[in-house]
């Protein structure tokens, strides 16, 4: 994990398979994707979507690793460069430093 950044130390929660206790593992965060000549607005505004009460719930209410997703992280074990539209969002939400 300290050679490859993006790995995350995870668990497999006790019974997810029938008699099986909880399992330590290694899992990968999911990174969303943009080309670099989306205007900043328009990330901006999609992140800020992607993060409001409405896609907190859905996230909440659907896959159980759902409840995981939380913008505490959403920055955590990025491999590629933020773009500036989300960055702005990120510095807004006290993510980013200045």
């Amino acid at each position: 994990m300290k050679q490859y950044t993006f790995f995350a130390a995870d668990v497999i929660p006790a019974n997810t398979y029938k008699n099986v206790g909880a399992v330590s593992t290694l899992a990968v965060g999911a990174q969303w994707l943009t080309s670099a000549k989306v205007p900043d607005a328009v990330v901006y505004d999609v992140v800020k979507g992607l993060w409001s009460d409405k896609t907190r719930a859905s996230l909440d209410a659907g896959h159980a690793k759902g409840k995981a997703i939380v913008m505490a992280n959403a920055l955590t074990g990025a491999g590629i460069p933020i773009h500036n539209g989300a960055a702005k969002f990120y510095r807004e939400a006290g993510l980013l430093k200045a």
